[in-house]
């Protein structure tokens, strides 16, 4: 899963939110190995987009596709009228073996 957590200047906070809502997750769910996107607010005004990939094998075939590319191009747009954005990837983690059983 990949996470982008945008904090848009507040007079831009609503029409970044809608593009994110209908622009960006249309666009984003057209990348090859996504198979979900779902975009929310947190409090103190951060808009969050959350990305799921079919497994971990998609990922990089998804990051650089011709959609994301065109998906990313888009978020340009807001230049100067987002403070922050912040992609974050999340994986599973396997816990390891602490110790092997001998007998």
């Amino acid at each position: 899963m990949l996470v982008m957590r945008a904090w848009p200047r507040e007079e831009y906070l609503e029409s970044f939110f809608r593009w994110a809502r209908e622009v960006h997750a249309r666009d984003t769910r057209a990348v090859p190995g996504v198979v979900r996107v779902e975009v929310g607010r947190a409090p103190g005004g951060v808009v969050l987009v959350g990305y799921v990939f079919d497994d971990a094998e998609a990922v990089p075939v998804a990051l650089q596709s011709a959609e994301a590319a065109y998906a990313r191009g888009t978020l340009t747009q807001w230049a100067g009228r987002v403070n922050e954005v912040r992609f974050e990837m999340l994986a599973p983690v396997v816990p390891l073996q602490a110790f092997a059983s001998v007998n």
